[in-house]
């Protein structure tokens, strides 16, 4: 596919005290030499190595600033309403994009106009950049979505990290990530719900990290509380293990939307529920 058929890709990181990981993201994501690719940098005043990292990249970068803000959201916003980009994404400061996401992103969304909303595999890495996990293909259900459900208690995560979506999306959803601290995705992902439908890439796009500094389960108990999710993990438990089996026999049929790469010809192949696959020029 020519460059110039490509769409402008706009990625915002939002950044405070993450030195020890931020040059492992920015790398991730400037290495990729997305032909179309607009960076922006919004930190809210770090007082590590941060600011002495981005100012090392400043000449790769469309945007960047150092200011205090109200919040990860905040900072979020800030950098989307710098940015022009048909296609929108962020990245949060300690986690990375895999190599090639990109060019495989800025391929489907130029070629299938009618995808507006494309996730793909959850995966996470530890503090060393080691894999830890690669999820099986979820099934996503817009009513599903629309109601919370895609939680770990419940459904599991729609993974931020590794979704990726159209700026006419983004401004009929509101233009604007909600004033919440920790569930701003959750939310964006309601509001998306309520318009299309979610296409499900088969490989990662990129990797959430898991560090010691973030104190997982004290930040997972902020988080459910915040979306009144308040009942224990276990009891989502049997309801997961089922979902997992519903997710298996619902791709083996073919009943969700998904874009699969195939061994037996080396393709990419979009398949929708009771239509025919469609194959990929690239």
């Amino acid at each position: 596919m020519k460059k110039d058929k490509l769409p402008k890709i706009s990625i915002v990181t939002p950044s405070f005290n993450q030195g020890s990981y931020l040059e492992d993201t920015i790398q991730s994501i400037l290495s990729q030499n997305y032909p179309k690719l607009e960076y922006i940098i919004i930190d809210g005043g770090s007082t590590d190595q941060s600011q002495k990292i981005i100012s090392k990249y400043q000449d790769k970068l469309s945007y960047w600033a150092v200011e205090p803000d109200k919040g990860q959201y905040d900072a979020i916003n800030k950098g989307f309403s710098r940015s022009s980009g048909e296609v929108m994404g962020w990245l949060n400061s300690d986690d990375v994009l895999r190599p090639g996401a990109l060019i495989l992103v800025g391929k489907i969304f130029a070629q299938l106009g009618t995808v507006n909303w494309l996730t793909s595999l959850p995966a996470t890495i530890n503090h060393h950049g080691y894999q830890l996990y690669l999820a099986q293909p979820p099934l996503y259900v817009p009513t599903f979505i629309r109601n919370g459900w895609y939680i770990r208690k419940l459904l599991g995560f729609i993974m931020q990290e590794g979704t990726f979506w159209r700026r006419n999306l983004w401004q009929k959803a509101g233009g604007k990530l909600a004033n919440v601290e920790y569930s701003m995705d959750l939310k964006l992902w309601q509001e998306f719900a309520k318009y299309e439908d979610p296409v499900l890439l088969q490989t990662p796009l990129a990797a959430y990290r898991i560090t010691p500094q973030q104190k997982n389960n004290d930040r997972h108990h902020a988080y459910y509380q915040e979306i009144g999710a308040v009942w224990p993990r276990w009891l989502g438990l049997p309801a997961k293990g089922l979902w997992r089996l519903v997710a298996v026999v619902a791709h083996c049929l073919g009943l969700s939307k998904t874009i699969y790469f195939s061994e037996n010809d080396f393709s990419w192949y979009y398949r929708q529920p009771f239509k025919q696959k469609k194959k990929l020029n690239f």
